[in-house]
């Protein structure tokens, strides 16, 4: 059970979930929210897809359930928990994943007109945080590749980026990436620490980091973030859009002005289920976390194995690419380049549908596939068949070229003129692309994959932008902005 400290708690307890069902077992009829009344009153089809007692345990905030916004008993106990396992100084359960924790963060941290450091490579929910804050981004010098999308932040590019004046209110980075990645936390935590300077890690995709086997990545906790915010549900078995924000017990973060932060950005109907998810997925991970993620682990190398060993399919690992040469990687995230076949991931995500799998992500060059230790051994064996069949079947290749693909990967990061906040909020126009030239973007726009932002809300629209947007749409990238062809752009309002 040992992963952070337990406080002496009683980590076989779920206390929030076990109030659930005691409130249910004595009987009380609810004149009160939901309408559904316990299900009698639910669509006969949503209890068929759900299940009755589902339905039942959809309960709203009460004087037997807590809350979420000033817990003061099963909630606060839940959450008391879970920092113990952790090792932090206070947990926040969230309903509405990683994103409202991020944004609860962004607001604690930098108020109106501060300066937040981060690397381009941010999830969407970041520029909202911007938004709501009125904070200003300053971007981190990053690496790139092809392959693998942006590379860990390097110690030397933060602190070129924490010498600059004004100095940042915060810093806050992506670990691991989408692909798996990550550096040394620790140069990091220990460049913003000598300078006063709190770090706000988005651990989305780690959240399962403290239960692997030592020798593997390190949780952003233990490797000194200030404030991590964890999607459970995408890894540690939850219900999606669980999630939890964690504050470290060495904090440049008071825990109280996350918590009125968080008051700002959730709501006061928070979704039970979700709760007693993150409750009982923490009550088993204290229990066998580590050695069900002991046993997963080889089982994922051991399929890793087999897929190496296709013709023209290659596993992504740091150890055997002198590039990647300082991080480690995410071993139930794996990466498989197919460039050598011929086909794209884009093509290999619809072979494997046909052989009954899904894949997490897809791009030119690589299909994402996540593993956990809920994973069936008959799926497994599919899986390989697709990749087998992918191997043996190869293409003529059409990938897209090496410039374009670099330009998806490290986008220019054009000139602001304006605060994402004064952009988004402020009078807009939609305009032609072309016309948007010279204009400041009113609205982010991002290109998946990876999900870098080549636009932020107050950053000028200049002609290099405008071309690598009419690339990557022609090269068949998804494009996340009012107008996905790009045809119309939104602009600040002159």
């Amino acid at each position: 059970m040992q992963v952070g400290c337990d406080r002496g708690s009683d980590q076989s307890r779920a206390p929030l979930a076990e109030a659930l069902a005691a409130h249910l077992d004595r009987g009380i009829y609810p004149f009160h929210t939901p309408g559904h009344k316990g299900g009698a009153f639910a669509p006969p089809a949503l209890a068929e897809l759900i299940g009755p007692r589902a339905v039942r345990f959809d309960l709203p905030a009460m004087t037997a359930t807590d809350n979420t916004l000033h817990p003061t008993t099963c909630v606060k106990d839940a959450q008391n928990l879970a920092a113990g396992l952790l090792g932090a100084r206070e947990t926040f359960f969230l309903t509405n994943g990683s994103s409202q924790g991020v944004a609860a963060a962004v607001l604690a941290c930098a108020p109106p007109g501060a300066v937040i450091a981060m690397p381009r490579n941010v999830h969407r929910s970041v520029g909202a945080a911007l938004v709501l804050s009125g904070a200003v981004p300053r971007f981190i010098r990053q690496r790139a590749l092809a392959e693998c999308g942006a590379l860990a932040v390097e110690v030397d590019a933060l602190i070129e980026t924490l010498e600059q004046e004004p100095r940042p209110a915060a810093v806050l980075i992506t670990r691991p990436s989408y692909y798996g990645l990550a550096g040394d936390l620790r140069p990091l935590a220990e460049a913003c620490h000598e300078r006063g300077v709190p770090l706000i890690v988005d651990e989305a995709h780690g959240a399962h980091l403290a239960f692997l086997p030592s020798g593997n990545l390190p949780p952003a906790l233990a490797a000194g973030a200030d404030v991590a915010i964890q999607s459970w549900h995408k890894t540690l078995g939850s219900l999606v859009g669980s999630a939890m924000l964690h504050v470290s017990r060495s904090a440049l973060v008071d825990p109280q002005r996350v918590r009125d932060a968080l008051n700002l950005v959730q709501t006061t109907s928070p979704n039970y289920l979700q709760l007693a998810s993150l409750d009982l997925a923490r009550q088993r991970l204290a229990a066998e976390g580590r050695e069900l993620f002991a046993e997963t682990a080889p089982r994922v190398a051991a399929i890793e194995d087999r897929l190496d060993a296709l013709p023209g399919v290659q596993v992504i690992r740091p150890e055997r690419d002198p590039r990647l040469a300082d991080h480690q990687r995410d071993p139930l995230r794996v990466v498989v380049n197919v460039a050598e076949t011929g086909w794209t991931g884009f093509d290999v995500e619809e072979t494997l549908r046909q052989f009954q799998v899904e894949d997490e992500m897809a791009d030119w060059f690589n299909v994402v596939l996540l593993f956990s230790p809920g994973d069936d051994a008959a799926a497994c064996e599919r899986l390989v068949a697709a990749f087998a069949h992918v191997s043996a079947n190869p293409k003529l290749a059409r990938l897209i070229d090496a410039a374009t693909t670099q330009q998806l990967v490290q986008p220019i990061i054009p000139s602001a003129v304006m605060t994402p906040r004064e952009a988004a909020l402020g009078p807009k126009e939609d305009v032609a692309l072309s016309s948007g030239m010279g204009r400041a973007a009113a609205e982010m726009v991002m290109v998946y994959p990876p999900g870098i932002p080549l636009l932020m809300p107050g950053e000028l629209i200049q002609s290099e932008t405008v071309a690598v947007c009419r690339d990557l749409l022609a090269a068949g990238a998804h494009v996340y902005a009012t107008d996905p062809q790009l045809n119309t752009i939104r602009v600040a309002a002159v």
